[in-house]
């Protein structure tokens, strides 16, 4: 009985990679290509006065430091070219925390995002944080995952159009191996 038992186990076994090589399953094919390029550019759709979550911080001490104003979490489209209806490549996710460091100084924001990518080549996640001002903004690449596990760099956004009530940046992301 134990021999049958053995035989049978052994003949599923080679019917289910049979199976899986017939339909083109594999583990191979799970896992995503690594990105080997030094560059990414995608474009990100705003919706401006879209509902978002977002509460007031007050200062630790507002009499040396600006407050921390106002934290809003957002989730915006990213896509292959400017237009809103061009391919989707992911989402982009975070919050931003208004804080100025000196009171009564200009503002700044503290922003980090997550970007969930997929291409049809390249899929994973990147991973950015860095200070927003209104003369520049450049993040740092802080880590990835999938396709860019390990990567770092910076991406350097630039407004590109407004069309009420949306706005279009360009994400060029720079990585360094």
């Amino acid at each position: 009985m134990a021999f049958l038992m053995q035989g049978f186990v052994a003949l599923s076994t080679l019917l289910i990679v049979a199976a899986a090589s017939l339909f083109g399953v594999s583990h191979a094919s799970d896992t995503p290509s690594v990105f080997s390029k030094d560059s990414l550019t995608y474009y990100v759709q705003v919706e401006v006065g879209a509902p978002s979550l977002g509460t007031l911080l007050q200062p630790i001490n507002a009499s040396i430091s600006g407050s921390f104003g106002q934290a809003v979490v957002f989730a915006f489209n990213a896509t292959k070219s400017q237009s809103r209806t061009s391919k989707s490549l992911g989402l982009l996710r975070g919050y931003t925390v208004e804080t100025n460091y000196i009171s009564g100084g200009a503002t700044r924001l503290l922003e980090v995002e997550f970007l969930d990518y997929d291409d049809g080549q390249y899929k994973g996640t990147l991973q950015y944080q860095g200070v927003v001002t209104p003369e520049s903004t450049e993040l740092a690449v802080v880590g990835g995952s999938g396709s860019f596990r390990g990567i770092r760099g910076y991406v350097v956004v630039t407004f590109v159009s407004s069309n009420n009530p949306f706005s279009t940046f360009l994400h060029k992301v720079t990585l360094l191996k």
